[in-house]
């Protein structure tokens, strides 16, 4: 809704301005702005190559209220042939859109829009050719791949005036011979094609380079963005992915409990959170709209929502991928997710000593991921009700309640054949939920730990994992906090270690990620510390979960085989 609101707002301003007289040899270029709450911040301009000539300059623009401003349009004529750039600046460094409103900044060539933006930190700039030009957007790969033939895809863009009917790709890897392949497509000014070779790329392990070439337009006049380059690194092996869906809502929004009525639901069907499932999930309550007294806002709720830019709940992400709430509000999109190969693994498990909790992750990487990665890790609560709301939605699930150690996370390295190991606790009070804590509404037992791996700068998560807490006894903690399968993942060779406070039958049940047992045994164990080796290789590559019960006690870890 908001985006159309502002293609309303772009299309009223075109239909009002007035548009310059150019004379023969010039075509008029129209910048468009629409500031967020912060005008002051905002700077253009457009000019020639190296900065000069200026042809057309704004801002700073005036401060207002949250929400998008409209400011009025410039013109300006430039020469037919000239490349121009442009460039957009914001001096606090967090763009124009999207947490104070939906700024955005739009550049029309003879009424024609060929080029857009907003969301950026400092600045963003673009070319804009008065003329022929197409350029390489971008090379559709993403930056870890598994091994195998790959499709070479990707976007050309239309920054010139004229249209485009045809064009000359060609990929080369490591500084090999060349693919090409002639497109006949028509590219209209302003518009993208997507393009795919024909020829895969066989991806082998390790780091490569691919360089992306494009020729065959017929007076292009910049060639600047004829050329790209990008590493691509081919994992040495796949596991399981675990999706992510992150919701920020709150028990004073209407329009939440309306969406929460189906979506949680939803999630339940997927028996998210719930061992067994590759559905994750983690709500962060928010303190608005009026009278924002939702008693599970905090900090670090707060801090997620400032980290994501987001300006308006219900707000839904996936795997940390902006998508529309009703595309993520479907079991096809959220199973087609979690169906995703990931390329690096996460382990949890927890441990408790009275009221503290202790998170314990084991991050093995298969591949060399660049970047800064941060490692987070939720406290969730299963389930409340709050009877205080004002929307009429009474049940609340999967809310956050503390991040362990907060939410700026720990850095993680992920380097091919890596693993790290990170140690996180907290002391919970059970009770007294309020605003600025990370009390729990109920007790300990219906906690829910998630950990994720997250690029700090393009917001990707690559991998989650999530554990059940269940808070037992004195005994019971001998065999949880002692239970341990490795190596994992396996080649089917599982060893199981664990200790047991006294001598007594033991069984050892593994199921699938559909809760099917695939394996079982039971006998008599002694007291004190165990350990077993379970063959599990007649079993197909995949997620399996390995429970051991003794008496009362109980404990499940996760597997990955990988033969």
């Amino acid at each position: 809704m908001k985006k159309a609101v502002l293609l309303s707002t772009f299309a009223a301003l075109a239909s009002f301005q007035s548009f310059a007289q150019c004379p023969p040899g010039e075509t008029q270029v129209t910048m468009t702005i629409v500031t967020d709450a912060y005008g002051s911040e905002t700077t253009w301009e457009v000019t020639g190559p190296g900065g000069s000539p200026v042809y057309g300059s704004g801002g700073p623009y005036t401060d207002q209220g949250a929400g998008e401003h409209p400011q009025t349009p410039v013109s300006f004529c430039v020469p037919d042939g000239t490349v121009l750039t442009v460039t957009v600046n914001d001096s606090y460094g967090d763009g124009m859109c999207c947490l104070y409103g939906d700024g955005a900044w739009t550049i029309s060539v003879g009424g024609t829009d060929v080029a857009t933006g907003g969301s950026f930190t400092s600045t963003q700039t673009a070319n804009v050719v008065i003329g022929t030009d197409l350029g390489i957007t971008s090379l559709g790969i993403p930056v870890v791949i598994a091994q195998g033939n790959t499709t070479v895809t990707g976007t050309v863009t239309n920054a010139g005036i004229t249209a485009i009917s045809g064009f000359t790709l060609a990929y080369a890897v490591d500084g090999g011979t060349p693919v090409s392949q002639n497109f006949s497509a028509t590219v209209q000014p302003g518009a993208s094609y997507t393009y795919s070779f024909t020829t895969p790329w066989n991806a082998t392990v390790g780091s490569h380079t691919i360089d992306l070439t494009l020729s065959g337009v017929n007076g292009d006049l910049f060639a600047g963005n004829n050329t790209l380059t990008q590493t691509i690194g081919v994992a040495t092996q796949s596991v399981q992915r675990v999706a992510l869906v992150e919701e920020f809502t709150s028990s004073t929004c209407p329009p939440c409990a309306s969406y929460n009525s189906t979506f949680d639901p939803l999630l339940s069907t997927l028996n998210t959170n719930i061992g067994g499932s590759n559905i994750a999930a983690i709500k962060y309550q928010m303190n608005w709209p009026s009278p924002g007294n939702d008693p599970s806002y905090n900090p670090d709720g707060n801090a997620r929502k400032t980290y994501y830019g987001v300006s308006g709940i219900p707000d839904v992400f996936l795997n940390g991928r902006a998508e529309a709430n009703g595309y993520i509000n479907s079991a096809t999109n959220l199973n087609a997710e979690a169906a995703k190969p990931a390329f690096i693994n996460i382990d949890l498990t927890y441990a408790l000593s009275g009221f503290t909790l202790t998170a314990n992750v084991t991050v093995n990487s298969y591949a060399d991921f660049a970047g800064t990665y941060k490692l987070h890790i939720a406290a969730t609560e299963d389930f409340y009700t709050f009877s205080g709301n004002t929307t009429g939605q009474d049940e609340y699930h999967y809310a956050q309640r503390k991040m362990m150690p907060n939410a700026q996370g720990s850095t993680v390295a992920l380097t091919a054949g890596g693993t790290q190991n990170f140690t996180q606790s907290y002391t919970f009070t059970e009770g007294g939920p309020a605003q600025g804590n990370y009390n729990l509404w109920g007790t300990l037992d219906g906690v829910t730990l998630v950990a994720f791996v997250q690029n700090t700068a393009t917001k990707e998560i690559l991998q989650a994992d999530f554990v059940n807490v269940v808070a037992t006894s004195v005994e019971e903690n001998v065999l949880d906090n002692s239970l341990r399968v490795f190596p994992n993942p396996s080649n089917g060779l599982v060893n199981v270690a664990f200790d047991l406070p006294s001598g007594q039958q033991a069984s050892l049940e593994v199921t699938n990620v559909l809760g099917e047992v695939v394996y079982n045994t039971t006998r008599n164990i002694g007291a004190g510390a165990q350990r077993e080796l379970v063959d599990l290789s007649a079993l197909t590559n995949g997620v399996y979960y390995m429970t051991i019960t003794a008496g009362d006690l109980k404990s499940t870890r996760k597997v990955t085989l990988n033969k």
